[in-house]
């Protein structure tokens, strides 16, 4: 081999490499969230207006091939529905949202196949934590930018929560609840995104 195509051959092999490394610095670009339930009178949506999250993520190309680190903090205060400020507040009071302002979700570790992520973590509500598993769907834009979507069924008790109640406890929600998400990181750029 010819000094002219060792030197290509070379370029060849360090660009290949180098597309597979850790991406660090991803941070939220866009996001969707809602926190989903029953009730004795109707079912209720709430929607998430604020999302922060960072995480060390790898690809290869356009490929999700590995996640290294990933925390999600949803303020609980910024979780509301459009049945206004009395819903929103019996849902703060469910969430202890005073003494603990912030739902987070911690990865402990993932894997990934093609587009498919199965991860576990601690999801901490309520100032309670609980390990959880995950599965969600990945898609990688020309631009690096990575969108996870999902969804996870809760029981608020498992969470030390109590179904919110109204009209003297006529109204009751049940205890089953439904996180959906559709969140879209970038790297690098700002540290948070709000609705």
């Amino acid at each position: 081999m010819n000094t002219k195509n060792l030197f290509l051959a070379t370029i060849c092999i360090l660009l290949t490499n180098l597309s597979a490394i850790s991406q660090e610095g991803f941070t939220v670009k866009d996001f969707k969230m809602t926190v989903s339930g029953t009730s004795t009178l109707h079912d209720w949506e709430s929607e998430a207006t604020e999302v922060v999250a960072t995480g060390n993520l790898e690809l290869a190309g356009v490929q999700l091939t590995g996640i290294d680190k990933l925390k999600v903090t949803v303020p609980a205060k910024r979780i509301v529905s459009s049945k206004g400020r009395i819903m929103d507040n019996k849902t703060y009071d469910a969430l202890k949202a005073d003494k603990y302002p912030n739902i987070t979700f911690v990865l402990n570790k993932a894997s990934v196949k093609e587009s498919k992520v199965q991860a576990t973590g601690q999801l901490t509500i309520a100032g309670k934590s609980q390990t959880v598993s995950l599965s969600a769907t990945s898609k990688v834009n020309s631009a690096g930018n990575i969108t996870f979507s999902g969804s996870k069924a809760i029981k608020m008790t498992d969470y030390g929560m109590e179904p919110p109640t109204a009209l003297m406890g006529t109204i009751k929600t049940g205890d089953d609840v439904t996180i959906k998400y559709e969140l879209t990181l970038k790297p690098n750029g700002n540290i948070s995104g709000t609705h």
